[in-house]
């Protein structure tokens, strides 16, 4: 019978796209959506020391203006998170959208791609359907993705430093960076992290209902081989677009669905956007980027590196428990900003990381009842959450310029 349920659980989470030769490529969208709003749009190919090929979307600055025009020194990276893309920092549009508002600013914004959502989905060596490909999570992003970006980034703007823009995973793979490879702090100005998800104790919602499995789950893949979690498949665009639609008689079923995972969120739910960020997301990843999340509520309390199990993890790690990361070595400026209402950065996790981090300058809980998504999508958040954040990047920028 657990075979059943897992061979049901893998169909469900991975919807397999036998398509994907066929696909558009999606970065012509994107460019096409951003030079709609006004602004330019470049495509880079960043390749980590592991073979995965990234690729990162770059906006100078609006159409007719080259980026040399940036202020000096105002470079920033936007990280997303989990199964997202560059495109959730663009969704929004002018004025909404963080990317767009530090455009705006004079910053040079870069968009990383982690791999395997829509646009890195390459490998030096391995087809995306070959054994091996999706055997990552957020660790090897931050080990291997983020530093791989902020040196190209620093070498193409000729710049020391960047600023930091991240949501939810990329706060982790942050996170992870600043613990395994501190050299690299020295090369971030300022942290701006959005519903930042790292500690899991007090996970809520329907990801809770899978914590009790996650030790079979984890034995399970190591035999079989991890997968791709909820890939930009063509079926379930056409099925949003139906369910989610402001149009739509069952968009109310489709908010719940989504409400169920994030929190519950309709201060700042913007209904008629909801099919167009849809269209773009989820975007794809691994299923162990997931479950290495789940490891931090099946141990609560905890941020550690994957956890094998007593045999494996004493041939990785030289003991039978994976060891924590340690968050001592984050010592470059970090403002925190999340909801109330989250359940996937519950505000009692969000309080254990301000505890193990060195170098808390802001922690704001934005205020209403915010689900994980509203600090990226909120109908208000501009006024309610990136102004005060914003300041406080350019005060960093002015002390450091």
């Amino acid at each position: 019978m657990e075979h059943i349920v897992f061979g049901f659980v893998i169909l469900l989470c991975n919807g397999v796209d036998f398509t994907s030769s066929s696909r558009p490529d999606p970065s012509v969208n994107l460019k096409t959506l951003v030079n709609d709003y006004g602004y330019a749009f470049e495509v880079h190919q960043v390749t980590t020391e592991d073979g995965y090929i990234l690729e990162v979307h770059r906006i100078p600055g609006v159409i007719n203006k080259t980026s040399s025009e940036t202020k000096k020194g105002k470079v920033a990276l936007l990280l997303h998170g989990l199964l997202g893309s560059s495109f959730t920092w663009l969704g929004t549009g002018p004025k909404r959208s963080l990317a767009l508002i530090l455009v705006d600013k004079g910053y040079d914004v870069w968009l990383l791609n982690n791999r395997g959502n829509t646009y890195s989905r390459k490998h030096v060596s391995k087809l995306e359907t070959s054994f091996g490909f999706w055997d990552f999570s957020w660790h090897e992003m931050g080990l291997y993705d983020l530093p791989t970006t902020i040196h190209y980034v620093l070498n193409n703007t000729n710049q020391t430093n960047l600023n930091i823009g991240c949501f939810s995973e990329g706060c982790t793979q942050t996170c992870v960076m600043g613990s395994l490879k501190p050299e690299y702090n020295k090369k971030i100005k300022f942290v701006l992290a959005l519903s930042p998800s790292v500690f899991k104790k007090y996970l809520g919602g329907l990801l809770r209902l899978l914590i009790p499995f996650t030790r079979i789950m984890v034995n399970l893949y190591e035999r079989v081989g991890y997968f791709q979690l909820l890939p930009a498949s063509t079926l379930l665009r056409i099925f949003t677009s139906f369910v989610c639609s402001a149009k739509s008689i069952f968009q109310p079923i489709c908010i719940s669905v989504i409400f169920s995972v994030i929190g519950i969120g309709y201060e700042q739910l913007d209904r008629a956007n909801l099919e167009h960020f849809l269209k773009y997301e989820p975007a794809g990843g691994s299923n162990k980027q997931l479950l290495h999340y789940a490891l931090g509520t099946y141990n609560p309390g905890t941020f550690r590196l994957f956890d094998y199990g007593p045999v494996r993890n004493l041939q990785l790690y030289n003991s039978i428990t994976p060891p924590d990361y340690p968050l001592e070595n984050v010592n470059f400026p970090f403002a925190i900003y999340h909801g109330l209402n989250d359940l996937l950065a519950d505000p009692k996790d969000v309080d254990l990381l301000k505890g193990r981090l060195p170098n808390i300058v802001d922690a704001y809980l934005v205020p209403g009842k915010l689900n994980h998504y509203d600090l990226m999508l909120g109908l208000n958040i501009n006024k309610l959450c990136y102004e005060r954040a914003v300041d406080l990047m350019e005060t960093y920028n002015q002390e450091q310029s």
